[in-house]
């Protein structure tokens, strides 16, 4: 098996675990909900409202991890088979700019 597979899968599975973990927390979460109890200070209001404020962003950043993972699993998956390609990778100096950039000193150069 080469690295770029096995590191495509182990990204998969481990960014399919956090999915899998992440709906197991929301939904346990959601099932355990009690209902707030508030009261007419707004301190104490706000000092209940911030543990799950705190839980429901924790969540949501493992979604996105654990979605960000898998998806980067996959493209390697892709790219290993052929079907895809890398798209998350970045090459420095090339682009539009340094493109206009280029076209503008060969006219420069040519009218030298």
């Amino acid at each position: 098996m080469k690295t770029s597979r096995a590191l495509g899968l182990a990204a998969s599975i481990i960014g399919l675990a956090f999915l899998v973990f992440t709906f197991f927390e929301a939904y346990s979460l959601f099932t355990q909900n009690e209902g707030l109890k508030l009261s007419s200070d707004f301190g104490s209001n706000v000092a209940l409202l911030i543990p799950p404020a705190v839980q429901v962003l924790f969540l949501g950043m493992m979604g996105w991890v654990g979605s960000l993972l898998m998806l980067r699993g996959l493209d390697y998956e892709k790219v290993e088979r052929g079907v895809g390609v890398v798209t998350f990778k970045v090459d420095k100096g090339v682009g539009i700019m340094t493109q206009q950039q280029e076209g503008q000193q060969d006219q420069q150069q040519k009218n030298a």
